[in-house]
């Protein structure tokens, strides 16, 4: 009796990793996409300039942009 409800506990916890592992794929896009929204709203709060450089975008704090 005690084997088969550890070897149940087993595959409960397996079976809810694969869901929370499935889960966090599947909304990291969006993490993602809300994080670099943050931080581009930080950027410009702070008086810098959000750009792209080659496929990278970078925040460029007011001291060094070339004006």
């Amino acid at each position: 009796m005690k084997a088969s409800l550890s070897v149940a506990s087993v595959i409960v916890v397996i079976g809810l990793t694969i869901v929370a592992a499935t889960y966090r794929v599947s909304t990291a896009p969006e993490r993602v996409r809300s994080r670099l929204n943050t931080a581009k709203e930080s950027c410009t709060a702070g008086g810098g300039e959000w750009v792209k450089v080659g496929t990278e975008e970078e925040c460029r704090p007011p001291a060094d942009r070339k004006g």
